[in-house]
């Protein structure tokens, strides 16, 4: 008996080898029938997103409507400071007395020539008043304070431009970032699938080993939690993605709800950025500089001289039986100067100056910190490069153990459980890979951020 035992295990050992031959060859005639193939979903890249949200935003609209805005703006100005303006103008007054003459008190509209009576005085309301004319007012010498005020309204339409444009820049990076965020979703689905699809071969072919006897129920219970567990993850990343990718149509502004492709980024480094002062973040003190000296011309022109030429024609009474008699035509010119007003000119001229001190602290300190930024995040890159060649080095090497020990599994000269250990570092090894080359997008988009 215990011959016949010896005998069966030999033969058992020296079969297995053409029994997994088998096993493998037929295997597959035992799937399930491949299902039938869904139509790929359209794919979208960084560019098109880009383009979106620029387009889309109320940013885009603000740029162009405030160069708009100034343009009309200064015509305004014009019109005001430097073309007559037409007025009509009607009065009507009434000054009611009471009289008290030959010992009766009586209501009147005008004291005529009553001595005795209750009210305004005569001689400064005239009875009454009656206007009605049309008047022509021409500004003097108002070139000046023209040019003043559209070059203060121009310069805070160039300040709202920069402020958009400024804006606009900032949601390209927003964009960039969450297409980055939703690619790492893709990225991990697609390791996940990977693993799923390792997972599934290796547990067909121990379950065909432990219907013939070769391996243990428990391998195979083994292998089967480990593929539940990479569902799990998979159907996290993929909820992960639907989120995400909802979240970048609404940075975009797009109102679809379909699940889409994303294609790798295309981010190259922007090594060359603007020449010295002519940055994008630095315009806005430029600008600002700007501003603040119109204002203070603006304020400066309080003190020059005001002249204007009117004249009119109408009717001009205080009594009401002379009206007919009463319509004529007058002209003249106006003047005014400021005097003395409590020192605010140079209090103003203080404040500017103040103002423009400050101004240039916060260019000098970005010019002074930002390359210090920007080297900062090229030192990151070039540490992250590295650890990414380490990384896929590591990938490689797992990989080539693990055909190696899918070797020793099928041999029945290595255990499932180590088998699996191996496969889960290789799923810790793919995932840091995964995020640490969607950091180096990051810190691209970052660095390009600044380079403007």
């Amino acid at each position: 008996m215990r011959l016949l035992s010896l005998k069966i295990s030999r033969f058992s050992a020296s079969c297995r080898p053409l029994l997994l031959l088998a096993l493998l060859l037929a295997g597959p005639a035992g799937w399930a029938q491949p299902a039938l193939p869904t139509p790929p979903a359209p794919t979208r890249d960084l560019r098109f997103y880009l383009a979106q949200a620029s387009q889309n935003s109320p940013l885009s609209h603000d740029v162009r409507n405030q160069g708009r805005a100034a343009q009309l703006e200064t015509e305004r100005l014009r019109a005001f400071y430097t073309k007559a303006t037409g007025t009509l103008v009607a009065n009507y007054t009434a000054v009611p007395v009471l009289t008290r003459d030959n010992g009766q008190t009586r209501l009147s509209y005008s004291a005529d020539n009553s001595t005795n009576y209750v009210g305004y005085d005569v001689a400064l309301s005239n009875g009454a008043l009656y206007q009605g004319y049309a008047q022509l007012t021409q500004p003097l010498f108002n070139q000046k304070r023209f040019e003043a005020y559209a070059q203060q309204a121009q310069g805070l339409a160039l300040s709202q431009q920069n402020l958009a444009r400024l804006s606009l820049h900032d949601l390209e990076k927003l964009v960039g970032d969450q297409y980055i965020l939703c690619r790492q979703d893709l990225d991990q689905l697609a390791y996940v699938r990977e693993l799923l699809g390792i997972l599934d071969r290796q547990r067909l072919l121990v379950r065909k080993l432990v219907e013939a006897s070769l391996l243990k129920q428990s391998d195979y219970a083994l292998l089967s939690i480990e593929v539940e567990t990479q569902q799990l993850f998979l159907n996290t990343y993929r909820t992960a993605y639907h989120r995400d990718l909802l979240d970048l149509n609404v940075l975009c502004g797009l109102g679809d709800t379909t699940e889409v492709q994303l294609a790798p980024p295309d981010l190259p480094l922007h090594r060359t950025g603007p020449a010295p002062g002519l940055s994008g973040f630095t315009e806005r003190y430029r600008l600002d500089s700007l501003t603040l000296a119109a204002n203070q011309r603006v304020f400066e022109l309080r003190y020059r001289p005001v002249v204007n030429a009117f004249a009119n024609g109408g009717l001009n009474a205080v009594t009401l039986a002379d009206l007919p008699q009463r319509f004529g035509v007058s002209a003249g010119l106006s003047f005014s100067l400021y005097l003395f007003d409590g020192h605010q000119r140079q209090l103003s001229r203080d404040r500017t100056t103040a103002l423009l001190e400050t101004t240039r602290a916060y260019r000098q300190n970005f010019a002074t910190v930002n390359p210090v930024r920007q080297q900062r995040l090229l030192y990151e890159l070039r540490q992250l490069d590295e650890r990414q060649r380490l990384a896929r080095q590591q990938i490689a090497s797992y990989r080539q153990v693990l055909d190696s020990y899918k070797r020793e599994v099928i041999a029945g000269q290595l255990s499932v459980v180590s088998y699996v250990q191996v496969l889960k570092n290789y799923a810790v090894a793919t995932r840091d890979l995964v995020l640490l080359e969607n950091n180096r997008l990051l810190l691209i988009n970052a660095y390009n951020y600044w380079t403007w």
